[in-house]
């Protein structure tokens, strides 16, 4: 159900984003909600388990085992709508990180190790190509054939996605080398 309702929320929001690519909607009436306001705290909230969720799904990807690979496209798309929907920001990095560390703390050596598998192995680099390097027609493929193609392109536009979505890589990151 929880999964059922995130892609839900991922259609949405590529809806959003395309009206948003349209022109639709008056700048002048859209409220930013400040940093400290219950909103934002319940926001902040929603999405730490969005990520403890998605973070969840990847320790359930066995290597090499049957659709493998079209579950680690559909993380990395999971990743991808989360930073585009959060628009986080170098202070949301030690947040980010309590929520990998202590999502990790409940997993076992062989579910973290597959955490460790999706993310640096798969996710991560699929989404440095993708969006920091500008370079998705190599992964085009393996999207379309999870079902997300047109997910991901239009994640792909969202504006400031780059920067959120280095949030979540340096918070990963962060982690893996503290664990080090």
């Amino acid at each position: 159900m929880k999964k059922l309702l995130f892609r839900w929320m991922v259609c949405v929001l590529a809806l959003i984003t395309a009206a948003a690519f349209t022109g639709c909607g008056d700048s002048d009436s859209q409220k930013s909600t400040p940093a400290g306001s219950a909103e934002s705290r319940m926001s902040d909230a929603a999405t730490d388990e969005e990520l403890a969720n998605i973070i969840k799904d990847a320790s359930t990807v066995g290597e090499g085992t049957a659709g493998s690979s079209l579950k680690r496209a559909r993380i990395a798309r999971d990743v991808a709508a989360l930073a585009a929907q959060k628009g986080y920001t170098q202070e949301d990095i030690a947040r980010l990180k309590s929520t990998f560390e202590t999502t990790l703390g409940t997993m076992d050596d062989d579910a973290k190790s597959s955490v460790r598998s999706v993310f640096t192995g798969s996710v991560f680099p699929m989404l440095d190509k993708a969006i920091t390097q500008g370079i998705y027609d190599d992964d085009k493929g393996l999207l379309d054939d999870a079902g997300i193609g047109s997910d991901m392109e239009a994640i792909l536009k969202t504006p400031g996605l780059a920067d959120s979505y280095n949030s979540i890589k340096s918070a990963y990151l962060a982690l893996e080398n503290t664990e080090n």
